[in-house]
């Protein structure tokens, strides 16, 4: 670029003040940055430190003509840290939020040889220091290297300017950051109240609580229940999975402060665990109902953590985890707390369409954030109906309102009779429009009429894996629609696709985290596996169907959140009733001969008692059914 065109530095620092506003971290504008103070005149290299109150210092960069940006070189932060002792004796002037300082490479060499070495290698003569604050009580440094002496005061304003932009974009992301943790605590909080709620089993879902606990809000942490006047450990948990064994070695064997009964204060203290933890400190909390001591909650943390549970949190999740304990009576209430939360994220009950089976399944992933963005349902229209499923990316609560927005707003608009296609363009709109920041990914199939044909079925997706058809004989095909993200673009585009169903046929619609599952050696099974197991599985009534597939088929790892919907075109019903097991077969083959399918015997024994029968299909399949209880005996003809 030629001097004429060479940005200004008010362009620069307009740009760095647009890029700051935007990012998620400082090191995403650290580039623009350095290279920016490069192109101010006589400017040879620049330094840049954060240090935390103890003096260290994590990060450092360095930038300069030959090299560009360099992010933590060798050797750099400890030629910082002579600086950083120095500071405090060093002549300063207020410009703008930041301490100016001006010294010749000379002066720097008297305190901190081995840095003012690096500055004299890319011809510095004199140094403009700017030290401001930064978030979380840390501070910033920038170390400016000149091949002259500062004359017109240019460099300590353009040092003051920079401090401006750092200082407002690190009190940003530092706001974000303790929003997304209080979101991260509520959405924990919302987790263990469903748990707690959900399980009669109090030992295993304090058990859960730690495993949720860590690493999201602490490095460690263990829990202890009364039983006969002592208390007893359940639970431990260690970020490092390593170190997870001497964390409960140690805790068994009282190499630690112990648990804090007296009282309901709650802050951190010293946890005296041996050194080869890693956990300094420790935060308790006492599980007390009704005026009795039922167990002790402890959060442990590494030395200057800064993820710390906050006293409301530790206070709250202690309360919930008590009330449980003290009240497992209260299940069937609880339970019906956690089904009405469940209501906004997934369907409670699904239609129930003439000649269709439908089946469900979805698998909670084991993370900290266990409110995933999964979801399906099934709208009956004017004319057929719509299956969907979709997929919000991340976690947590805003992943959790998002799910709700585009599951109601598409079920709204298809139960009007609107077309998916005008579903998800209005939902993709309205998340421009909201500024929601996330995209999702969504699958539909609509069903018309059946015919003698089939069930004609128009399927359509949005970056989600397409449904696949798998057929009476077994056969499996992936349906040919694809389409973009929802949530990124103005314009959708979709490739559709038009299939029919015969009898006896079935379409799974699924989210990512079935495909992602890993086998043992690490395969994803939708790499590997997918078409032979549904093959293998396309005989089994439908719900079996879908807990097979949600637990892994006893072959793969679903680790992720991962939702499974399953729709079987029947064909017609020739028989549905309950009958003595004596008559039910009868009747079966009756009604399968009735369809045009000649067969004179099943398979099938039956012992003695009422089942329900079912027979549907046409000439060319049949499935016949006999239900007793939880039970089901099927055979297809």
């Amino acid at each position: 670029m030629s001097e004429r065109e060479a940005p200004t530095w008010p362009d620069l620092l307009h740009a760095l003040w647009r890029t700051a506003f935007a990012a998620g971290s400082t090191k995403v504008f650290a580039k623009e940055l350095y290279l920016g103070l490069l192109e101010l005149p006589h400017v040879r290299g620049v330094l840049g430190a954060r240090i935390v109150p103890a003096g260290d210092v994590p990060v450092v960069r360095w930038a300069d003509h030959d090299h560009g940006v360099l992010s933590g070189p060798a050797g750099l932060s400890a030629d910082v840290r002579p600086w950083v002792a120095k500071s405090p004796e060093l002549v300063t002037r207020d410009v703008g939020q930041a301490k100016i300082s001006d010294l010749t490479v000379d002066e720097v060499a008297a305190f901190a040889p081995a840095l003012a070495e690096r500055m004299r290698e890319v011809g510095g003569l004199a140094v403009v220091a700017a030290s401001f604050r930064a978030a979380e009580g840390d501070r910033g440094l920038l170390l400016v290297t000149l091949d002259a002496a500062p004359r017109d005061g240019q460099i300590a304003t353009a040092l003051g300017q920079i401090a401006d932009v750092v200082i407002a974009a690190d009190d940003r992301i530092a706001d974000q950051a303790l929003l997304d943790t209080r979101l991260a605590a509520d959405a924990v909080l919302a987790e263990v109240s469903l748990r707690l709620a959900g399980s009669l089993d109090v030992e295993e879902t304090l058990r859960a609580v730690v495993r949720m606990a860590v690493p999201g809000l602490a490095d460690g942490a263990a829990v202890h229940v009364q039983r006969d006047d002592r208390l007893v450990q359940i639970a431990a948990a260690h970020v490092d999975v390593r170190r997870e064994r001497l964390l409960n070695e140690h805790l068994r064997h009282g190499r630690w402060a112990g648990v804090q009964e007296s009282g309901d204060e709650i802050d951190a203290m010293e946890s005296l665990l041996p050194a080869d933890v890693g956990l300094e400190l420790m935060t308790s909390a006492v599980l007390r109902a009704r005026g009795r001591v039922l167990g002790v909650l402890t959060f442990f943390h590494r030395s200057g953590a800064r993820r710390v549970p906050t006293r409301e949190f530790v206070r709250d999740i202690a309360a919930r985890a008590a009330l449980a304990i003290d009240n497992a009576t209260l299940y069937g209430q609880r339970r019906a707390e956690v089904e009405e939360l469940q209501l906004h994220l997934l369907p409670s009950v699904l239609p129930d369409l003439p000649g269709v089976e439908i089946a469900t399944g979805y698998n909670v992933a084991g993370h900290l954030l266990e409110v995933g963005g999964d979801f399906y349902g099934v709208v009956r229209q004017p004319d057929g109906f719509t299956a969907l499923i979709g997929d919000v990316c991340g976690r947590g609560a805003a992943a959790a309102a998002l799910t709700g927005l585009a599951r109601h707003t598409v079920e709204t608009i298809l139960e009007e009779g609107g077309r998916a296609e005008d579903a998800v363009r209005l939902l993709n709109a309205k998340m421009l429009r909201n500024e929601v920041g996330k995209f999702l990914t969504l699958a539909t199939i609509t069903f018309g009429t059946a015919g003698p044909d089939g069930l004609p079925m128009h399927a359509l997706t949005a970056g989600h894996p397409p449904p696949v058809i798998i057929r009476r004989d077994g056969g499996v095909e992936e349906t040919t629609c694809r389409g973009q993200l929802v949530g990124v673009l103005d314009d959708l585009t979709f490739t559709p696709a038009d299939h029919v169903l015969r009898p006896g046929d079935a379409v799974i619609l699924f989210t990512d985290g079935l495909v992602e599952a890993r086998d043992a050696d690490g395969a994803f099974f939708g790499d590997t596996d997918l078409e032979p197991t549904l093959a293998a599985l396309h005989d089994l009534p439908l719900p079996r169907m879908a807990s097979t597939l949600v637990a892994g088929d006893g072959r793969y790892a679903v680790d992720d959140d991962a939702a499974v919907l399953l729709i079987r075109y029947r064909g017609d019903r020739a028989l549905d009733t309950t009958l003595p097991a004596d008559q039910a077969i009868e009747a079966a083959l009756a009604a399968v001969r009735s369809l045009g399918r000649p067969v004179d015997r099943l398979t099938t024994s039956l012992e003695p008692g009422d089942v329900r029968v079912t027979v549907d299909g046409d000439a060319e399949w049949a499935r016949v059914e006999f239900h007793r209880g939880e039970e089901t005996w099927w055979e297809v003809l």
